[in-house]
């Protein structure tokens, strides 16, 4: 007989998502200082499309860390960045004591373990393109390497009237945020003319 609840003995015994994801591009690591696990994550993000082709995770941790590290990979897997940018670290706590019924409260730790793997690793992608970007012109959206040529080139191509319309045109401004006041200066400027 197993020490845990069904739903956690199953992705415990036959996780689907451990391992290395191929082609990765970006790689987070968060560790418990109650248990002394760790977790590992690594994505594989599309270039073009910004999205989570393939999430695996390592982790030395006990069948409550391997059982929430799957329904994580698994929930990352095809997700667009975008999407990320707008759940709550509560909403993903939430779904994965939803997918694992029984997670005890003590086990939550394992959890936030993971989810600061996650958050690390896609700190990790956002520093891969600020290092891959070799334009002339400042970068201002590091989450989607846009820089201020193609949001100027988008401005007086497509005279968007909103940043949302900028975003939709070239991505800019659709991930963490804090450059759409940037953008909006942009825009600005260019009704002052």
């Amino acid at each position: 007989m197993s020490k845990y609840p069904p739903e956690v003995n199953a992705r415990f015994l036959r996780p689907r998502f451990a391992g290395r994801a191929e082609n990765q591009n970006a790689f987070g690591t968060s560790a418990s200082f109650e248990c002394g696990c760790f977790a590992r994550i690594s994505l594989s993000i599309g270039t073009t499309r910004k999205t989570i082709d393939d999430a695996r995770f390592q982790t030395n941790g006990c069948g409550f860390m391997i059982a929430a590290a799957d329904v994580l990979a698994e929930y990352l897997t095809g997700c667009e960045l975008t999407g990320l940018h707008s759940v709550a670290e509560s909403e993903l706590t939430d779904f994965v004591r939803g997918q694992l019924v029984d997670l005890p409260t003590a086990r939550v730790q394992c959890v936030h373990v993971v989810l600061e793997a996650i958050r690390a690793a896609l700190s990790d992608y956002r520093s891969y393109l600020i290092e891959e970007f070799s334009g002339e012109k400042p970068l201002i959206c590091t989450c989607f390497g846009v820089s201020e040529e193609t949001i100027e080139s988008c401005i007086s191509e497509k005279k968007p009237e909103f940043v949302e319309d900028v975003t939709a045109a070239c991505r800019a401004g659709g991930g963490c945020g804090s450059c759409r006041m940037l953008i909006q200066e942009m825009l600005d400027a260019r009704d002052l003319r």
